[in-house]
């Protein structure tokens, strides 16, 4: 392989690599500025809200969905069995 061959390939390589790292971003931001969904998953087909509901939480207060609204909320579901 010479020199020149060389250099070619390492450039093309650059600009696939380049190309790859930009594309997530760049489809993200036609996208009105919201990341893609995950594989598998898709938007609902009309938006729901939350329905009401009250928690008791370990400090031992009370935490009600109102409180929530707007807000970004991460709800972790596990089981001991």
């Amino acid at each position: 392989m010479s020199k020149t061959e060389f250099r070619a390939g390492a450039l093309r390589g650059l600009l696939v690599f380049c190309a790859a790292m930009l594309a997530p971003g760049m489809l993200a931001a036609n996208a009105a500025g919201l990341p893609p969904l995950p594989a598998g998953l898709s938007a609902p087909a009309t938006p729901t809200h939350t329905p009401a509901f009250n928690l008791q939480t370990a400090a031992g207060g009370t935490l009600r969905a109102e409180e929530l609204r707007g807000k970004v909320v991460i709800a972790r579901f596990w089981a001991t069995w």
